[in-house]
């Protein structure tokens, strides 16, 4: 343990910046059209990054009106007025997103109770809506990007896949993370399940540093012994981890069940592209004895060093 944190050190300047990615949210809501006006409600909430807010700016054709803003669960929420009187809502720009490595998810209800979904990311943080046609769901593509950038998750999948080599035992140790964690993100999203954000966080850390370290221990161990059942036990807190970030944008009312069934499926599909590389990549190695040695170590070590960090960092914040 001594070692994780002592190398934590070395990766201060890339852990620190290294927590997952949560999108921001953009909701627009039709309140009137007619000949003469269009009128709607937008409401941009962007998340924390390292502390601080991102300072993004909603911009339309449209003139805009504060009218509200506020502060709740760790992300900034503001309410304008979008008053179109010479023309209807046509385009959509978030200002900034162009300086972060987030996307902002833009959700149109319609008066007529049509919803318009799209994702809008720093390469192109302007949408026309008369020429944009949603593509790729944006929960299943939000899944799949929460999973690649999420490194804690890639981290702890990783090291799982250290408890394993048969073919067999690895898709036992994935299905049951898959299952635990996709049993307390649906429970999680429709409010059956709660637990504060802050804690999870450090226990997801924490469950890193103990799976470095047993990779590490050759002293048999319960983890050893049953690593599909550690890794179910650990998924359900992972869940409850995707269920934070499902919530900063949450579910159209509409559409839940299926908004929740991509989210989680786009969380696999990040997930199995993870497991394949890594495997991938050790059978390439795997024929050069020494470089395998070598490289079956390291990753361990550094791993177990940025989770120590991760832990220590996320326990300061929960107590201060």
């Amino acid at each position: 343990m001594r070692t994780f944190v002592l190398l934590s050190l070395l990766f201060v300047p890339w852990v620190s910046s290294a927590h997952e990615v949560r999108p921001a949210f953009l909701q627009l809501t039709q309140l009137q059209s007619d000949a003469r006006i269009e009128l709607y409600e937008a409401s941009l909430r962007q998340p924390q990054l390292e502390g601080r807010y991102l300072g993004l700016q909603l911009q339309t054709n449209c003139a805009s009106t504060p009218v509200s803003a506020g502060l709740t669960d760790g992300a900034l929420i503001e309410v304008f007025e979008q008053r179109c009187e010479e023309s209807v809502l046509e385009s959509i720009a978030i200002e900034g997103l162009e300086r972060t490595l987030i996307d902002t998810l833009v959700s149109i209800q319609m008066l007529d109770g049509e919803v318009m979904e799209f994702l809008i990311n720093g390469d192109e943080p302007t949408i026309q809506l008369s020429e944009s046609t949603p593509g790729v769901p944006v929960y299943l593509s939000i899944g799949v990007e929460h999973l690649v950038f999420g490194f804690d998750h890639v981290l702890f999948v990783i090291m799982l896949l250290y408890f394993v080599q048969k073919p067999l035992d690895i898709l036992k140790v994935v299905t049951s993370f898959t299952v635990a964690h996709s049993l307390t993100l649906a429970l999680s999203a429709f409010d059956l399940v709660t637990l504060a954000s802050a804690p999870v966080e450090a226990i997801i850390a924490a469950s890193i540093v103990l799976l470095a370290y047993e990779n590490l221990n050759d002293r048999p161990s319960l983890i050893k012994q049953f690593p599909a059942l550690i890794a179910f036990a650990f998924g359900l807190l992972h869940g409850l981890g995707f269920a934070g970030a499902l919530a900063e944008i949450g579910l159209p009312e509409n559409s839940q069940l299926m908004a929740l069934f991509l989210f989680n499926v786009g969380i696999e599909l990040g997930q199995l592209a993870i497991i394949t590389l890594v495997l991938l990549c050790l059978t390439l190695i795997r024929h050069r004895v020494w470089f395998y040695q070598m490289l079956y170590q390291l990753p361990l070590y550094v791993t177990g060093s940025i989770a120590s960090y991760w832990f220590i960092e996320r326990s300061w914040q929960i107590l201060s």
